[in-house]
């Protein structure tokens, strides 16, 4: 089954990002269509490369490579095929996991149709709808997926008699005792035991950097809008005051949460936790872990707002007329999330234990 919905995904993939994907008119008299490519055009000309570029790899590139990868490595347990690194190919699609956003696209699809709707009458076209069914097959595909099974497929796990000095494995979770820390796990390639203090530094900075731009990012304008009778900048507050002045107080309400109340919560979060490796402390130690798992979860969601400008532009795009572009505040807002992202990845809750003397 997960074999079937990572095929189906990696076919459906293409036609998604290239065919239709809205098709707007004002008043029957102008005519425009957007493809979900073509936002990378419009962001590039726009704003700044990074955000194009990011915006293209996390809605295409990624999810593409991650099925690709488990097709790979499903299709040659499936059949037999003796690959050479599967685990190692499996290891990097999970990696992937955290980077690949068809939901979140989808959540920001919806809401820029409704922000285009404002402006103009529009339609999905046939690319929408089946990047709409590619969310759904991830979303399925991740759940029904036995990542267990599969490891265990790729290479059993062994039995570690007591008496001996085991290594583990982090990735496939596979236990030792004929291997060094720091050799690679035979199974998923990844290092045994490895060393988790130098992570602490890189995620400090990628928090560190993230809190200046916020003020770039929430006080600049994600959106302009340009028509016959006004020049209009929104901000990721306006977007909801605008979003609910015209009816649509429940996308309002996404939008802040996702563009607000999460990234906020993950800042903080992030500088407690940081901040408690730094400072040890014994007492609550699961709780914070637990707190980890949360935001581990929620951190991908703010990325809801900066797609919604990179949706939204090519679909009401009529210069002269009514013209929606991807306003300077898009960027930054784009940046802090991706660097919050970072710092979650790259943070441990292993470190908390560690220095807290937990663990050995």
């Amino acid at each position: 089954m997960s074999l079937a919905l990572s095929l189906t995904i990696l076919v459906l993939l293409p036609p998604a990002v290239f065919l239709p994907l809205m098709a707007s008119t004002i008043k029957q008299l102008v005519f425009g269509e957007s493809r979900l490519v073509s936002s990378v055009g419009v962001i590039y000309s726009e704003v700044w490369f990074p955000f194009a570029f990011g915006f293209l790899f996390f809605a295409f590139l990624f999810p593409a490579v991650r099925a690709l990868l488990q097709v790979i490595v499903l299709a040659a347990i499936r059949f037999g095929w003796r690959l050479p690194n599967r685990g190692q190919l499996f290891r990097w699609s999970e990696e992937l996991r955290l980077w690949s956003l068809t939901d979140v696209v989808v959540i920001a699809g919806v809401i820029a149709y409704y922000r285009a709707a404002i402006s103009a009458t529009v339609e999905i076209g046939i690319g929408g709808w089946t990047y709409l069914l590619v969310a759904v097959l991830s979303i399925v595909a991740d759940r029904l997926l036995d990542r267990r099974a599969v490891w265990q497929a790729i290479m059993p796990d062994r039995h570690a008699p007591r008496g001996y000095n085991i290594v583990s494995c982090d990735v496939c979770e596979m236990t030792m005792t004929n291997r060094q820390p720091g050799d690679p796990c035979p199974r998923c390639g990844e290092t045994l035991d490895h060393r988790i203090a130098p992570r602490w530094v890189p995620a400090v900075a990628a928090v560190a950097a993230a809190i200046p731009l916020c003020f770039p990012a929430y006080a600049g304008s994600i959106m302009v809008n340009q028509n016959l009778t006004a020049f209009l900048e929104h901000t990721v507050f306006g977007t909801v005051q605008l979003l609910a002045d015209r009816g649509y107080w429940q996308y309002g309400v996404v939008v802040l949460v996702a563009g607000v109340a999460i990234p906020v919560v993950e800042l903080i979060g992030m500088m407690w936790l940081l901040g408690r490796v730094r400072f040890p402390n014994t007492k609550g130690l699961v709780r914070r872990t637990r707190m980890y798992r949360v935001l581990h979860r929620l951190v991908r969601w703010p990325m809801i707002i900066p797609f919604i400008a990179a949706l939204a532009a090519p679909i009401v795009s009529f210069k002269g007329i009514d013209n929606i572009e991807t306003g300077p505040g898009a960027t930054p807002l784009f940046a802090v999330i991706a660097l919050i992202m970072l710092a979650v990845r790259l943070f441990e809750p292993r470190m908390m234990w560690k220095t807290a003397g937990e663990m050995p």
